[in-house]
């Protein structure tokens, strides 16, 4: 008995390091899979189209402040520093990525383990659930802005738990608070719904010092907020909280949705939502009957239904928000549901036959999600393409296609006379900022190039402009082919240089 007593007394400061550790290193390697095979291009979507030129913009032409506080600006802010160092963008983002879903992996440990008073093998199989599913990780495929927030607001719950008893763990409570909103929008709604819950529930519960210190303590963060929806009010003539379903335009953004209606809206966000957690339905099932208490992951569900539900109830009483958003949003919460099925659970029953068979089927989606090519994958994430990529294996192009858009690029900048202009699409604005100079694009977004060519024609525009798109037949984007108008001078595989022959 002594020695089963020491053991005990040995494992547990073991354990304490161990399992942290698992919940660091775990995701940190998955996610680190397609970076590495990814070799020397980026993963993700936003991560090229936006958060490469963005940062390059912003070093080099500065930005208006405005315009800094409404986006909001905490990864933008760390990555021009890392930048500014001498760090090439590139590699700070292959770098960057992985560690962002390691340390989410880490603070939801935590969470479970202090806040929900998890043993420390069910926190971890609440980090595999939160970060290794395929919908956390197409989350972490590109929606490293989300991340960020997503590590505060799971530092802010577990600091919710102790309801500022001290004045230090306030003083953190609001650092944590006001980094969330720093970081990203959405997770900042998701934040104060929480709070908003929690002091409802110790007003109920007549508790009135904790309600007063909770409202002192996340008042900064609100403050901060309202600035920051201030500055995108300023920032965007066409900014509004609540919108109503927008117009389709021709070549415009809408066309990529493929949105014809108000009812295709409805449709398409219903069938986004079972498309994300049809794999997770009996988990979910089990998990619920045996997990009912905790009110912080109850009002981050209850919010993210609402706003859904707004968008059912009505086409002009929504959130402006695309809905998938919020649908992305809801596997965090529903991670710890998940875990709890697996409480009490009986290997020869039927409910563990059920476990183990679903476990399986989500394993085999996040692994051929995360390593099978474009063209190879599972046909499952063939439904939903503008929401969900159909493998991690590609940025705004396939990898198959980037070697070839590197050759393209490469060749606009040794043969595109100095005074002529590249036209980019959101897909190679990014890929652009890293060859050419800023003075020779003109980024026309998802937009027709054919249009923004004869209007800069009109105005009386000389230059010659190029080009660059995927043969005729293949393009991405709701795009196959370009107009007649552009002229081919250039072909590496795929990838494209035209001309514009009007």
């Amino acid at each position: 008995m002594a020695d089963i007593s020491t053991l005990k007394l040995w494992m547990a400061p073991h354990e304490r390091i161990l399992f942290p550790f698992l919940a660091f290193a775990i995701p940190l390697a998955v996610r680190a899979i397609p970076e590495i095979l990814m070799g020397p291009y980026i993963v993700g979507f936003d991560t090229l189209a936006y958060y490469v030129p963005v940062t390059l913009e912003w070093l080099r032409d500065g930005v208006n402040f405005w315009a800094f506080m409404s986006t909001p600006p905490f990864l933008y802010v760390l990555l021009m520093a890392i930048t500014s160092a001498g760090v090439p963008i590139v590699l700070t983002l292959k770098v960057m990525s992985p560690m962002l879903l390691g340390v989410l992996g880490l603070v939801v440990y935590y969470y479970a383990n202090k806040t929900l008073t998890w043993s420390a093998k069910k926190s971890l199989l609440a980090v595999l659930f939160a970060t290794l599913y395929f919908v956390a990780l197409r989350a972490s495929w590109d929606m490293l802005r989300v991340e960020l927030g997503l590590i505060f607001l799971f530092a802010t719950l577990i600091l919710l738990k102790k309801e500022g008893d001290t004045f230090k763990n306030g003083a953190l409570l609001s650092l944590a608070t006001l980094s969330v909103v720093f970081a990203h929008q959405l997770i900042a709604v998701i934040m104060f719904a929480i709070i908003i819950a929690t002091v409802l529930r110790s007003y109920l519960d007549k508790k009135m010092d904790a309600v007063r210190k909770l409202i002192v303590y996340s008042a900064p963060a609100a403050g901060l907020f309202v600035f920051v929806i201030y500055a995108s009010y300023l920032s965007s003539s066409q900014f509004s909280i609540i919108g109503g379903f927008p117009s389709q335009e021709s070549g415009g953004f809408m066309a990529l949705f493929g949105f014809a209606s108000y009812t295709d809206l409805v449709v398409n966000t219903l069938g986004f939502l079972i498309f994300c957690y049809l794999p997770l339905t009996p988990l979910l099932i089990l998990g619920y009957r045996r997990f009912k208490t905790n009110l912080q992951l109850k009002a981050w569900i209850f919010w993210i239904f609402l706003s859904l539900l707004l968008i059912f109830i009505s086409p002009n009483a929504f959130f402006n928000v695309f809905p998938y958003r919020w649908i992305i949003l809801l596997t965090y919460p529903l991670a710890f549901y998940a875990t709890a099925a697996f409480g009490g659970l009986k290997l020869n029953s039927y409910k563990g036959a059920t476990l183990l068979f679903t476990s399986l089927l989500i394993g085999t989606l996040s692994l051929g999600f995360l390593g099978l090519p474009n063209g190879t994958t599972f046909s499952y994430y063939d439904a939903f393409p503008t929401y969900v990529p159909k493998s991690m294996l590609q940025n705004t192009v396939p990898l198959t296609d980037c070697q070839d858009t590197t050759n393209a690029l490469q060749w606009v900048r040794d043969n595109m006379p100095s005074n002529a202009h590249l036209l980019v699409h959101d897909a190679f604005y990014g890929w652009a900022s890293l060859t050419l100079n800023s003075s020779q694009l003109i980024y026309y977004g998802y937009n027709n190039p054919e249009i923004t060519a004869q209007k800069l024609e009109e105005k009386g525009s000389a230059y010659s402009l190029y080009l660059i798109w995927w043969a005729n037949g293949s393009g991405w984007y709701g795009q196959s082919s370009v107009s007649s108008a552009f002229r081919q001078v250039y072909q590496s595989g795929r990838m494209t240089v035209f001309i514009y022959a009007s």
